[in-house]
């Protein structure tokens, strides 16, 4: 099964949302408190097979004067779900072009839309919807349950015992011998507890065990049944799966998420819409890497095999696992406040978003980007962010949902363009030696990004060195020396500035004009020129160890090309 489109309105902090996901793995992304979670609770609420209890909270500004409405158009239909012994005469049509109607063609994909609404009563009603026909159809537990859905969430131990509603009980046997089971188990359980010598608990212990593993859950012994003493009663919640003697719901916390996972995913034949909420939750990042390689190996070898791929919808505020996700599975919500509309974007261009990723991750999940040329700017404004806070309230950037970028040269101008296109708060920190083009100007401008640049054609080295003091530039030349070496610094300024010996260099910057055929703004630009040249400052942590420098000289210099600059940077970071 794969959701086509959700529409919800009303629900909790969503006044509107219509979204087609359009893909079989579906990464969502955004801002804190921007409704990521709510998406899946509104996918769940509709299709789970669980008894939803709603509250006055559930509505949006707990206004119960507007009804909760949810719908959830559902494709790659199993062949029960078309039957028309089962729902066959509410299936509608979805169109190549992502279009439902309600009278399919023969080029359409059958799929079926199930509504939730909640009026001020709190009592949910679920039906299955087409406007064809004249009565929906309400929809019972059993019917929800056909429709394969699995949540992860925070962790779920009632999947790791053998109680009502457990997976683990449906692992025990099909159907029809799994009551007459569990009860055998009971009485055995009774008389001497040892439950690893009843078949049927050890069988389904052992597939749990390797669902588990699978999914890179850590396993120390093996998974076996066993009792849990110290509870009231004997019920099936008192057999529960143990890890080498010891009740696996005692495991850490990521074990017990991917082991969880791994069982109800499971119990569904082919096909599951699986809803992973923050999956970083609980886990090392070699975990995270390796849970969703899993998923997305599961959802390729169905597809190689032309079996039901099914759908994974998963939140993160990881980088390191949107990074295993990838740019083609992105999706970023937005609500945009105060009217509560919520959005779910994908990229126009998946190239810059790629870039992004490959360079600074960690900046999608914030809500204002600065997009700079290259590792020297990330470097230092990083390093200059960290004197900002007094003059703003002792507040850090990042407190205010802000980022700083690497757009990687050239590419920064459409990295900007696609990010806002997703609905982030853009702008650029460049060099001007390189002007924009009268169309990439005319393109930011429409999209609102600010651009941020010294003006005169100067690159930041040379906005840098031209305005630094003869002391700077001796202490600028010293850190470069340490950071890149004596010997090719020096040889560096050797060759490229006359009449002066190694010797000479080696010395103090201030006695060079004098030694030398060229003056001191002369001599700042041959050094500038230099270091662009040969790279001295390209590196994000060479870069960070400028800012220091940098900013004494833009202290010394308020009214200077780069003062102003990073100025209007900070304004803008701070707004």
């Amino acid at each position: 099964m794969q959701i086509r489109q959700l529409t919800v309105a009303n629900f909790r902090g969503i006044a509107s949302l219509n979204w087609k996901p359009g893909l079989s793995f579906c990464c969502l992304i955004g801002a804190g408190d921007s409704g990521k979670s709510t998406v899946l609770d509104a996918v769940e609420a509709a299709l789970s097979s669980r008894w939803f209890s709603f509250t006055e909270p559930d509505f949006l500004g707990c206004d119960t004067t507007n009804s909760i409405v949810i719908e959830v158009t559902i494709g790659e239909l199993s062949k029960a779900l078309k039957s028309d012994e089962r729902m066959g005469l509410y299936v509608r049509g979805w169109t190549v072009a992502g279009e439902l109607r309600d009278e399919p063609e023969d080029n359409d994909e059958p799929v079926l839309t199930v509504r939730l609404t909640v009026d001020a009563t709190m009592e949910p009603v679920w039906e299955l919807v087409c406007d064809r026909v004249d009565d929906p159809r309400t929809m019972s537990n059993r019917d929800r349950a056909l429709f394969g859905l699995v949540r992860l969430a925070g962790e779920d131990a009632r999947h790791l015992a053998w109680g009502q509603g457990s997976v683990l009980s449906r692992l025990t046997g099909d159907n029809t011998e799994a009551t007459a089971r569990l009860a055998e188990a009971y009485r055995a359980a009774r008389a001497s507890a040892k439950l690893d010598e009843i078949e049927s608990l050890s069988n389904a212990a052992d597939l749990a065990e390797g669902y588990a593993k699978g999914l890179g859950a850590y396993v120390e012994g093996a998974y076996e049944p066993g009792l849990e003493l110290g509870r009231s009663g004997l019920s099936s919640g008192s057999i529960a799966l143990h890890d080498n003697g010891v009740p696996l719901r005692l495991a850490g916390l990521g074990t017990r998420r991917l082991a969880t996972l791994a069982i109800q995913k499971s119990a569904i034949a082919e096909g599951a819409i699986v809803l992973v909420d923050e999956i970083e939750h609980g886990l090392e990042p070699h975990r995270i890497i390796g849970a969703i390689a899993q998923l997305k190996a599961g959802q390729n070898q169905a597809a190689a095999e032309q079996k039901p791929v099914g759908q994974i919808l998963m939140t993160t505020h990881s980088d390191v696992a949107l990074g295993e996700a990838g740019a083609d599975c992105l999706h970023v919500v937005k609500v945009i406040r105060p009217s509560r509309e919520m959005t779910i974007a994908r990229p126009a261009s998946i190239e810059e978003i790629r870039v992004l990723m490959r360079f600074t991750p960690r900046a999608l999940f914030a809500r204002r980007i600065l997009v700079t040329e290259g590792n020297t700017e990330v470097g230092m404004l990083l390093g200059l962010r960290e004197n900002w806070p007094p003059r703003h309230g002792n507040k850090p950037i990042e407190q205010l949902g802000v980022a700083i970028a690497d757009g990687n040269g050239a590419q920064a101008c459409a990295m900007a363009l696609t990010l806002s296109g997703l609905g982030y708060l853009t702008a650029i920190y460049r060099d001007s030696d390189d002007a924009l083009s009268v169309e990439n100007l005319a393109a930011l401008l429409a999209a609102g990004i600010p651009v941020f640049e010294y003006g005169g054609g100067l690159n930041i080295e040379q906005a840098i060195f031209s305005i630094a003091s003869d002391e700077l530039v001796q202490e600028l030349l010293v850190y470069a020396r340490a950071e890149r070496g004596v010997e090719a610094i020096d040889n560096n300024l050797a060759i490229k500035i006359p009449d002066l010996t190694i010797d000479n260099i080696q010395g103090d910057f201030i006695a060079w004009e004098i030694l030398g055929a060229l003056n001191g703004q002369q001599l700042r630009e041959a050094i500038a020129e230099l270091a662009v040249r040969k790279k001295w400052f390209k590196d994000q942590r060479i870069g960070r160890g400028l800012a220091p420098f940098v900013w004494r000289i833009v202290t010394a210099t308020p009214t200077s090309p780069l003062a102003t600059a990073l100025n209007q940077a900070e304004q803008w970071l701070y707004a």
